[in-house]
């Protein structure tokens, strides 16, 4: 009997071919937390992530695999949501996905919307097709920009080593982007989405924040915090032991 597939989509910390670009000579090979899940599952693994990637590839890429594959074998799919404030494109005759850290076009309320209808585009996808699915919230949404994400060279506006401080009123606008998530509530099968609420202040969490911290010894280093082998085993299981 053929085995079932865990089709899984993400961005860096579940890329399954993630090196770090801060310590460029690091092999780091280790199993990612797809594959590490697949295996406590019994399934075998398809794993679309790619480091960089926002929310919309993340969609895009399980839409396009889900409606142009054979889904008799697929037996869950996961999306392991990224910031809002990503931007995804297409480019080539190929259609080759590539990314920016920050979306040079709307701001961070429209960003959240944009997203959460992925999230609920996602859900209604995989109800169609009758295929099991969990969302996972892997990186935060909104706060990681709210906070001063620092952007990368080639971003209209920025310089490299300058930190970003946003314009607005941070407080004020976290309540605006609560009511914009609460009114998903409704919409979103919360049971199928570990870390839902998308905000800490109502007890929702990023499986970043909650799981890879240094004193954990969890992250790669005091420079990449992205996970490492350690931090890859506990996502994992994390993960399943929450699929019930």
């Amino acid at each position: 009997m053929m085995r079932k597939i865990l089709l899984v989509s993400g961005c860096s910390n579940t890329d399954k071919d993630f090196y770090s670009e801060l310590h460029p000579d690091m092999d780091c090979s280790w199993p990612k937390w797809p594959e590490l899940l697949a295996k406590k599952l019994d399934m075998d693994c398809v794993n679309l992530a790619k480091s960089g990637a926002g929310n919309e590839y993340i969609y895009r890429s399980l839409l396009n695999c889900i409606t142009r594959s054979d889904i008799s074998n697929i037996g869950l799919v996961i999306p392991a949501w990224s910031q809002c404030n990503r931007k995804d494109y297409q480019e080539g005759n190929l259609g080759r996905w590539t990314n920016e850290r920050i979306d040079p076009n709307g701001d961070v309320f429209s960003w959240v919307k944009k997203s959460l209808d992925y999230f609920l585009s996602f859900q209604i996808l995989c109800e169609k097709y009758n295929l099991p699915y969990m969302h996972v919230h892997m990186l935060h949404l909104y706060k990681d920009w709210l906070n001063g994400l620092r952007p990368r060279d080639g971003t209209p506006g920025f310089k490299q080593g300058f930190r970003y401080v946003y314009p607005g009123n941070r407080e004020k606008d976290i309540k605006k982007i609560i009511k914009f998530i609460d009114n998903y509530e409704e919409l979103i099968n919360t049971e199928k989405f570990i870390g839902w609420p998308l905000h800490s202040e109502m007890g929702g969490y990023c499986l970043q924040q909650k799981l890879i911290k240094p004193e954990d010894d969890t992250i790669i280093s005091n420079l990449d915090s992205h996970p490492n082998k350690l931090g890859q085993e506990k996502i994992a299981e994390f993960i399943y032991d929450r699929l019930g």
